[in-house]
């Protein structure tokens, strides 16, 4: 879509930039081998496409993978979706949940650091249970495949990393609960009480979403997120929560979301502004059921002492940002899946 972003406040650039957003472009296939007895081979091969720069290929950096299926479930391996970013997904009135103002850019960071939970893992061994009555449960199992020394690279970075989620979706209703662990981060994150190498990430996330017979949608998400292990012994965490409603009449629907991080607190004491707050406007027109036009408005802003840029498409094309950055967001385009 054609979208215009803008930064402000003190120490950006205050600039605006004109782009063309590919949100979330991609093509693949996928196939299954019936084994007989109920068992079955899975696989699943998805690219990214770039429409705007003619960048992509087969390049497999999106759901991929391998596995068996049966009435155990389903066992997978390769590179697949975090069950908390499928439930992130769920509850996002942003199509697809992709490009910026999705609430992944205050639920999904703690002091500008992606926490990860709203990302793909490589390296991932995954199992999904059946349904039971919309009912399932995920575990999965990251490997880290690294091992780097503090004393080398100032800071542990395994990566290693686990999910537990149960989700409920049947009907006019859907809610979800999960856990996201990840050892020896080896990142970075703002402000410095938080800024050291080999943090460990913990996310305990809840989310729901109800359909009502006369078409308005009604979302809520709540992120409690924790780094500890950090180099100095600082506990950082922050609880962020995200909102929204949404009306369709017709083939039209509009909504509203608005998503909220707190402060940081570390070692249980409030560390001032470092809180940061998004809301998104955003309207769709089904021209077919394939095929849609959408348009969205977002706006970002941070406390003076946080910088949590917009999740997925981030505000850069060479302007400055700083803590503080309010980021603003509009766009129109069209989406098609076939």
């Amino acid at each position: 879509g054609q979208a215009f972003v803008n930064v402000s406040g003190a120490g950006t650039s205050g600039a605006s930039v004109s782009r063309l957003d590919s949100n979330s472009s991609l093509i693949g296939f996928k196939g299954v081998e019936d084994l007989g007895n109920g068992l079955k081979a899975v696989f699943q091969f998805e690219s990214n496409v770039s429409a705007d720069t003619n960048v992509g290929g087969l390049n497999g950096v999106r759901d991929s993978y391998i596995g068996l299926a049966g009435g155990f479930g389903t066992l997978v391996l390769g590179n697949i979706t975090h069950p908390l970013r499928t439930m992130g997904a769920k509850v996002d009135l942003i199509p697809g949940a992709a490009g910026f103002g999705t609430m992944a850019s205050v639920t999904g960071q703690i002091g500008g650091l992606h926490t990860g939970a709203d990302d793909r893992a490589a390296n991932t061994v995954a199992y999904v249970s059946p349904s039971f009555g919309g009912l399932t449960g995920t575990v999965a199992y990251i490997n880290g495949e690294n091992r780097v020394s503090t004393a080398a690279a100032g800071g542990v970075a395994n990566q290693h990393a686990f999910q537990v989620a149960a989700q409920y979706d049947n009907g006019p209703i859907y809610a979800g609960v999960g856990y996201h662990k990840v050892n020896d981060t080896g990142l970075n994150a703002t402000p410095a009480v938080v800024a050291s190498a080999g943090e460990n990430v913990s996310v305990i996330r809840a989310a729901g979403a109800y359909m009502f017979p006369t078409k308005t949608k009604v979302t809520a998400l709540v992120d409690r997120t924790k780094l500890d292990g950090a180099i100095g012994g600082v506990e950082a965490k922050r609880l962020a929560w995200s909102l929204s409603v949404s009306q369709g009449f017709g083939k039209n629907t509009i909504g509203l979301q608005y998503g909220r991080s707190g402060n940081i607190k570390a070692d249980g004491a409030n560390v001032a502004d470092t809180s940061s707050s998004i809301a998104s406007l955003i309207y769709t027109y089904d021209i077919s059921k394939r095929t849609m036009i959408h348009a969205r408005l977002s706006r970002l802003n941070n406390s003076s002492e946080v910088n949590n840029g917009f999740y997925n498409n981030a505000v850069a094309q060479g302007l400055t940002t700083a803590d503080g950055a309010d980021y603003t967001g509009g766009m129109v385009g069209v989406r098609h899946s076939f």
